[in-house]
Parts: structure tokens; C-alpha cells; sequence
């Protein structure tokens, strides 16, 4: 995970907007996806996690009315400085990925931003900004374990899931 230099309350809370939207737009294009290769499934889960992701976006809203937060130009901030995208999931989205695919993605970036706000509070010798970044790491995690269980619904797929003996074509 690339290093982010967040030196204030202002300045990690913009950053968490930032990376709450982004996800709901990825999860948003994902349900597109999905829907445009018929995986009606995969597709309704991608359209909860937005709708879950898009509450907590609203609670970050709330904490940061009245706030003057730091604007960030699109050049300075990317994605993959603030959750790993290398992680499983982002790179493994596919058309035939079940729910297990599905939530497990999900697991995965909250798994990645626990661990940037980790990172944040363990680099960080301002009090409020440490507590801030340690609530923000523990709702991850708890919204990784919420979303663990969700998934135990769900058989791991066996090998092969992802063969098709009738693969989509490009049309050029």
C-alpha cells in the first residue's frame, strides 16, 4: 500500500468520502456489469453492498457537517493510494462470480481499509486523528465480520466455477 500523508481530522475525513463514494461507484458499475452479462445474483448483492455502503457514506456525512474539509484534486488522490486494490477482488470480478465472489470482494476492501486507517493511526502522533482513524479501522473490520457471515449463506464454489463451454464473444 503506497504511503498517504494525512495530517489532520480535516484531511483523513475527506480522504473517507472520497474512498466511501469510489466504492459505491464501483459497486454501482459493478451491478451494471452483472446485468449486462445475465447474473442476476451477483448483480442484486453488488446493488446491496452499494446501498449499505451508500448508509455508511451518510454517517461520515453527518460527522463532517460544518467541517471545512480539504478539497482533493482528482490528481491527488487515487484510489489505489488509499485501498489496495491488489488485494483479491477488484482484479477477480468476473461474469460467473457467485455470491461467495461477490461478498468475499467486499471482505477484501474492508479488509484494505482497515488497514490503511491502521495505518493512519499508527503514523500519526495527533490524538483526534489517532481515534478518529482507530473508529474508522473498527467499523471496517466490523463490516468485514458482518459481511463474513453473510456470506457463510453461500457455498464455496467448487473448481471450475468459472469455465464456460460458451464463452462471450467481442464483436468487433
Amino acid at each position: 500500500m503506497n504511503s498517504i500523508s494525512i495530517s489532520s481530522k480535516a484531511d483523513l475525513l475527506a480522504r473517507t468520502l472520497a474512498m466511501l463514494s469510489e466504492t459505491v461507484e464501483r459497486y454501482d458499475l459493478f451491478a451494471d456489469q452483472m446485468e449486462v452479462v445475465n447474473n442476476p445474483v451477483a448483480e442484486e448483492i453488488f446493488k446491496w453492498l452499494s446501498k449499505k455502503q451508500s448508509e455508511r457514506t451518510a454517517v461520515v456525512e453527518k460527522l463532517v457537517e460544518g467541517e471545512d474539509l480539504p478539497h482533493i484534486p482528482p490528481w491527488d488522490y487515487d484510489w489505489d493510494d488509499a485501498i489496495n486494490t491488489s488485494v483479491p477482488g477488484w482484479t477477480s470480478a468476473h461474469y460467473m462470480m457467485t455470491p461467495y465472489h461477490t461478498l468475499s470482494l467486499a471482505m477484501d476492501v474492508e479488509q484494505s481499509a482497515a488497514d490503511f486507517f491502521h495505518q493512519v493511526e499508527q503514523g500519526s502522533n495527533d490524538p483526534a486523528l489517532q481515534k478518529l482513524a482507530h473508529g474508522f479501522a473498527r467499523e471496517a473490520e466490523s463490516y468485514r465480520d458482518y459481511l463474513s457471515r453473510e456470506r457463510r449463506q453461500y457455498p464455496l464454489p467448487e473448481a471450475g466455477w468459472d469455465e464456460d463451454q460458451d464463452p462471450p464473444q467481442l464483436l468487433e
